[in-house]
């Protein structure tokens, strides 16, 4: 199974060349060509959102998440997986925050944007165990939200692996580096994440001008990494698939289980 964690980068007029309309057809050849089986977006704005989610329909994924707002508008961490593998068994949004079912709720040390993690439980079609799916996208202003959004999460997956024990995926942009607290307490956590894309270096590029440490995760428990993660690092007359390189692993589930 091809999963992928990608911060598509919201649509804004001052990237010029590479605003979100420039980009899109790109994106979408991309992903058409590599044809990964799951995809957690972060930073997708409604209209983006929108957009994906029909051209990805005609290709065959279904995507789901809500946003970010008080009214469920705003940025998304919405996932998208291929309809003719697995289905939906369930869907979950929550706040990082200590109102996590309080839409729009945020840590008082934080940036002015409220942050979410989604949930999906997903069932390969035929055959084969349910497992979970994280993706979330951490605080870019606050330390402190960064670590409380990470216990946060940790403690939402803890809680569901009491009443569904499966194996799991997390993904998302940190917007932290390897070192930094809030990433240690993920990889040292007594539930045992394994991270599969330790040292891939720069992932935040900034338009292929920056070489700033990672800031963009995957972790799993459950699942075996096949080979290394891969960055998707296309451009074409300067323009890229976002300011962020997506990043790719392959992974088998670790009891041999069907995916």
């Amino acid at each position: 199974m091809q999963f992928v964690t990608f911060n598509i980068r919201t649509e804004a007029m001052a990237d010029g060349v590479n605003r979100f309309f420039y980009r899109k057809g790109l994106i979408l050849d991309e992903i058409e060509k590599r044809r990964p089986d799951i995809i957690g977006f972060q930073e997708m704005k409604h209209d983006m959102n929108s957009f994906m989610r029909e051209h990805l329909s005609r290709m065959g994924y279904t995507m789901v998440g809500g946003g970010r707002g008080a009214d469920y508008m705003g940025e998304h961490n919405p996932v998208a997986f291929d309809s003719s593998k697995y289905e939906l068994l369930g869907l979950d949004t929550s706040w990082l925050s200590d109102t996590p079912y309080v839409p729009g709720s945020r840590y008082e040390k934080q940036s002015s944007c409220p942050r979410i993690v989604t949930h999906l439980m997903l069932r390969p079609l035929g055959e084969g165990e349910p497992f979970h799916v994280y993706n979330t996208h951490l605080d870019h202003e606050q330390a402190f939200a960064r670590v409380m959004g990470a216990r946060r999460v940790m403690e939402k997956i803890r809680q569901d692996l009491k009443v569904w024990d499966l194996p799991l995926l997390l993904c998302g942009d940190f917007n932290a580096y390897p070192d930094s607290e809030e990433v240690m307490y993920i990889r040292n956590h007594p539930l045992g994440l394994k991270e599969l894309t330790g040292g891939i270096g720069t992932t935040w590029h900034n338009w292929g001008r920056g070489s700033d440490p990672q800031i963009d995760y995957i972790f799993v428990k459950g699942f075996d990494m096949q080979g290394a993660a891969c960055k998707w690092d296309q451009e074409l007359n300067g323009i890229y698939l976002s300011d962020h390189y997506p990043i790719s692993v392959e992974v088998s589930r670790s009891d041999g289980g069907a995916l």
